[in-house]
Protein backbone atom coordinates (compact mmCIF):
# COMPACT_ATOMS: atom_id res chain seq x y z
CA UNK A 1 0.00 0.00 0.00
CA UNK A 2 1.50 3.85 -0.81
CA UNK A 3 1.40 6.85 0.86
CA UNK A 4 -1.91 7.41 -0.30
CA UNK A 5 -3.49 4.59 0.74
CA UNK A 6 -1.92 4.38 3.84
CA UNK A 7 -2.87 7.99 4.75
CA UNK A 8 -6.60 7.57 3.50
CA UNK A 9 -6.31 4.14 5.82
CA UNK A 10 -5.24 6.29 8.78
CA UNK A 11 -7.64 9.34 8.27
CA UNK A 12 -10.93 6.89 8.13
CA UNK A 13 -10.02 4.92 10.99
CA UNK A 14 -9.71 8.28 13.00
CA UNK A 15 -12.95 9.19 11.70
CA UNK A 16 -15.31 6.08 12.60
CA UNK A 17 -12.89 5.11 15.87
CA UNK A 18 -12.64 1.39 14.15
CA UNK A 19 -9.03 -0.37 13.00
CA UNK A 20 -8.56 -1.67 9.52
CA UNK A 21 -5.59 -4.46 9.48
CA UNK A 22 -3.37 -4.21 6.65
CA UNK A 23 -4.41 -7.67 5.06
CA UNK A 24 -8.10 -6.16 4.96
CA UNK A 25 -7.07 -2.79 3.98
CA UNK A 26 -5.55 -4.03 1.19
CA UNK A 27 -8.57 -5.87 -0.16
CA UNK A 28 -10.68 -2.79 -0.08
CA UNK A 29 -9.99 -1.44 -3.87
CA UNK A 30 -12.88 0.47 -4.62
CA UNK A 31 -14.79 2.91 -2.12
CA UNK A 32 -17.90 0.62 -2.01
CA UNK A 33 -15.87 -1.93 -0.39
CA UNK A 34 -13.80 0.48 1.70
CA UNK A 35 -17.72 2.33 3.06
CA UNK A 36 -19.26 -1.66 3.82
CA UNK A 37 -16.54 -2.43 5.50
CA UNK A 38 -16.71 0.67 7.80
CA UNK A 39 -20.48 -0.21 7.85
CA UNK A 40 -20.02 -3.34 9.13
CA UNK A 41 -17.42 -2.19 11.60
CA UNK A 42 -19.43 0.44 13.41
CA UNK A 43 -22.56 -0.93 13.12
CA UNK A 44 -21.25 -4.26 15.31
CA UNK A 45 -18.91 -2.17 17.47
CA UNK A 46 -19.03 -2.34 21.47
CA UNK A 47 -19.11 0.58 22.91
CA UNK A 48 -15.83 -1.15 24.57
CA UNK A 49 -14.69 -1.81 21.88
CA UNK A 50 -14.78 1.37 20.61
CA UNK A 51 -13.62 3.74 23.56
CA UNK A 52 -10.36 0.83 23.25
CA UNK A 53 -10.19 1.36 19.56
CA UNK A 54 -10.80 5.63 20.03
CA UNK A 55 -7.85 5.59 22.96
CA UNK A 56 -5.50 3.04 20.49
CA UNK A 57 -6.36 5.84 17.24
CA UNK A 58 -5.37 8.79 19.69
CA UNK A 59 -2.18 7.12 20.89
CA UNK A 60 -1.25 6.63 17.53
CA UNK A 61 -1.38 9.56 16.19
CA UNK A 62 0.28 11.53 19.21
CA UNK A 63 3.38 8.79 18.39
CA UNK A 64 3.23 9.61 14.97
CA UNK A 65 3.40 13.38 15.50
CA UNK A 66 5.97 13.48 18.38
CA UNK A 67 7.59 10.61 17.75
CA UNK A 68 7.92 10.16 13.84
CA UNK A 69 7.00 6.56 13.69
CA UNK A 70 5.37 4.81 10.73
CA UNK A 71 1.69 3.32 11.00
CA UNK A 72 3.07 0.41 10.54
CA UNK A 73 5.26 0.51 13.39
CA UNK A 74 2.55 1.20 15.99
CA UNK A 75 0.16 -2.13 16.44
CA UNK A 76 -1.49 -3.13 19.77
CA UNK A 77 1.56 -5.94 20.02
CA UNK A 78 4.31 -3.38 19.37
CA UNK A 79 6.87 -3.38 22.23
CA UNK A 80 7.07 0.21 24.35
CA UNK A 81 10.70 -0.78 25.27
CA UNK A 82 11.98 -1.23 21.26
CA UNK A 83 9.46 1.19 19.95
CA UNK A 84 10.38 4.18 22.47
CA UNK A 85 14.23 4.57 23.51
CA UNK A 86 15.18 5.50 26.77
CA UNK A 87 16.42 8.55 25.70
CA UNK A 88 12.98 9.77 24.28
CA UNK A 89 10.58 8.09 26.03
CA UNK A 90 9.49 10.33 28.78
CA UNK A 91 9.53 13.14 26.41
CA UNK A 92 7.51 11.81 23.92
CA UNK A 93 4.97 10.23 26.81
CA UNK A 94 4.96 13.68 28.02
CA UNK A 95 3.61 14.67 25.18
CA UNK A 96 1.24 12.78 24.15
CA UNK A 97 -0.02 13.26 28.22
CA UNK A 98 -0.57 17.22 27.28
CA UNK A 99 -2.05 16.61 23.70
CA UNK A 100 -4.67 14.01 25.39
CA UNK A 101 -5.62 16.14 28.38
CA UNK A 102 -4.35 13.30 30.28
CA UNK A 103 -3.50 14.84 33.97
CA UNK A 104 -0.25 12.38 34.68
CA UNK A 105 2.06 10.80 32.93
CA UNK A 106 2.74 6.93 33.93
CA UNK A 107 4.95 6.37 36.68
CA UNK A 108 8.23 5.21 35.43
CA UNK A 109 9.99 2.64 37.46
CA UNK A 110 14.06 1.77 37.87
CA UNK A 111 15.74 -1.26 36.30
CA UNK A 112 15.36 -4.34 37.59
CA UNK A 113 19.15 -4.75 38.41
CA UNK A 114 19.31 -0.80 39.84
CA UNK A 115 16.66 -2.26 42.36
CA UNK A 116 18.86 -5.68 43.07
CA UNK A 117 22.17 -3.44 43.61
CA UNK A 118 20.37 -0.42 45.91
CA UNK A 119 19.04 -3.58 48.28
CA UNK A 120 22.02 -5.53 48.34
CA UNK A 121 24.02 -1.73 49.45
CA UNK A 122 21.36 -0.92 51.62
CA UNK A 123 21.63 -4.07 53.52
CA UNK A 124 25.47 -4.47 53.58
CA UNK A 125 25.63 -0.53 54.90
CA UNK A 126 23.25 -1.86 57.52
CA UNK A 127 25.41 -5.29 58.10
CA UNK A 128 28.33 -3.33 58.30
CA UNK A 129 27.05 -0.05 60.67
CA UNK A 130 25.54 -2.92 62.54
CA UNK A 131 28.61 -4.73 63.36
CA UNK A 132 30.63 -1.84 64.15
CA UNK A 133 28.04 -0.72 66.66
CA UNK A 134 27.88 -3.88 68.02
CA UNK A 135 31.77 -3.75 69.06
CA UNK A 136 29.99 -1.14 71.38
CA UNK A 137 26.87 -2.60 72.72
CA UNK A 138 25.65 -5.51 71.30
CA UNK A 139 21.85 -4.96 72.06
CA UNK A 140 21.80 -1.74 69.61
CA UNK A 141 23.05 -3.74 66.78
CA UNK A 142 19.68 -4.95 65.76
CA UNK A 143 18.58 -1.16 65.86
CA UNK A 144 21.20 0.33 63.82
CA UNK A 145 21.09 -2.39 61.05
CA UNK A 146 17.40 -1.93 60.88
CA UNK A 147 17.83 2.12 61.05
CA UNK A 148 21.03 2.23 58.67
CA UNK A 149 19.66 -0.07 56.00
CA UNK A 150 16.50 2.55 56.08
CA UNK A 151 18.03 5.42 55.34
CA UNK A 152 20.42 4.23 53.17
CA UNK A 153 17.62 2.51 51.17
CA UNK A 154 15.94 5.80 51.23
CA UNK A 155 18.61 8.12 50.54
CA UNK A 156 19.85 5.42 46.78
CA UNK A 157 16.18 5.71 46.14
CA UNK A 158 16.45 9.66 46.01
CA UNK A 159 19.68 9.41 44.16
CA UNK A 160 18.57 7.29 41.91
CA UNK A 161 15.55 9.26 40.65
CA UNK A 162 16.60 10.44 37.64
CA UNK A 163 17.55 6.91 36.30
CA UNK A 164 13.73 5.86 36.38
CA UNK A 165 12.91 5.69 32.36
CA UNK A 166 11.28 1.99 32.34
CA UNK A 167 8.02 1.30 31.85
CA UNK A 168 5.78 -0.38 34.74
CA UNK A 169 5.26 -3.82 34.84
CA UNK A 170 1.65 -3.41 33.64
CA UNK A 171 2.67 -1.41 30.18
CA UNK A 172 4.34 -4.07 28.02
CA UNK A 173 3.12 -3.33 24.83
CA UNK A 174 1.13 -0.28 22.74
CA UNK A 175 -1.92 -1.94 23.54
CA UNK A 176 -1.05 -1.91 27.35
CA UNK A 177 -0.56 2.11 26.78
CA UNK A 178 -3.97 2.30 25.25
CA UNK A 179 -5.97 1.21 27.86
CA UNK A 180 -3.93 2.90 30.14
CA UNK A 181 -5.32 6.12 28.17
CA UNK A 182 -8.60 4.67 28.15
CA UNK A 183 -8.67 4.64 31.78
CA UNK A 184 -6.92 7.92 32.31
CA UNK A 185 -8.87 10.17 30.38
CA UNK A 186 -12.41 10.78 31.45
CA UNK A 187 -13.69 12.39 28.53
CA UNK A 188 -12.71 10.04 25.94
CA UNK A 189 -16.79 8.35 25.47
CA UNK A 190 -17.78 11.81 24.99
CA UNK A 191 -16.60 12.14 21.44
CA UNK A 192 -18.08 8.83 20.40
CA UNK A 193 -20.70 9.33 17.48
CA UNK A 194 -24.46 7.83 18.74
CA UNK A 195 -24.17 5.68 15.41
CA UNK A 196 -23.82 5.84 11.46
CA UNK A 197 -25.63 5.40 8.94
CA UNK A 198 -24.48 4.03 5.31
CA UNK A 199 -24.74 7.57 3.48
CA UNK A 200 -23.11 9.19 6.71
CA UNK A 201 -20.29 6.95 5.86
CA UNK A 202 -20.49 7.28 2.26
CA UNK A 203 -20.39 11.15 2.39
CA UNK A 204 -17.46 10.54 5.16
CA UNK A 205 -15.34 8.74 3.24
CA UNK A 206 -15.66 10.49 -0.11
CA UNK A 207 -14.83 14.02 1.58
CA UNK A 208 -11.27 11.72 2.82
CA UNK A 209 -11.10 10.30 -0.61
CA UNK A 210 -11.56 13.20 -2.61
CA UNK A 211 -9.19 15.24 0.00
CA UNK A 212 -6.05 12.80 -0.30
CA UNK A 213 -6.51 12.39 -4.09
CA UNK A 214 -8.06 15.24 -5.52
CA UNK A 215 -10.47 13.26 -7.74
CA UNK A 216 -13.72 15.10 -7.40
CA UNK A 217 -14.63 15.37 -10.91
CA UNK A 218 -14.19 11.38 -11.29
CA UNK A 219 -15.38 9.86 -8.02
CA UNK A 220 -17.92 7.10 -7.87
CA UNK A 221 -18.08 4.32 -5.46
CA UNK A 222 -17.13 1.85 -7.77
CA UNK A 223 -13.90 3.49 -9.02
CA UNK A 224 -10.97 1.53 -8.71
CA UNK A 225 -8.54 3.66 -5.99
CA UNK A 226 -4.99 2.89 -8.58
CA UNK A 227 -6.53 2.59 -11.87
CA UNK A 228 -9.26 5.35 -12.01
CA UNK A 229 -8.41 7.69 -8.53
CA UNK A 230 -4.74 7.78 -9.02
CA UNK A 231 -3.94 6.68 -5.65
CA UNK A 232 0.04 6.09 -5.42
Amino acid sequence: MGLDGIEIVMAVEDAFDIQIDDAEAGKLRTPRLLIDYVFSKVTTATATVCLTQRAFNLLRKSLIRHGGWKRSEIKPDTGLPALLPKQQRCAVIENMVIELGIKKAPEWVRPGWLNILLLIGSLLAGLLAAVTAGHILQSLAIWVFIGITILTAGIGLKLTKPLCKEFPSNLKTIGDLARWVMAHKPDLAQATAPGWTREQIANRVREIVVEHLGCEAYYTEDANFVKDLGMG
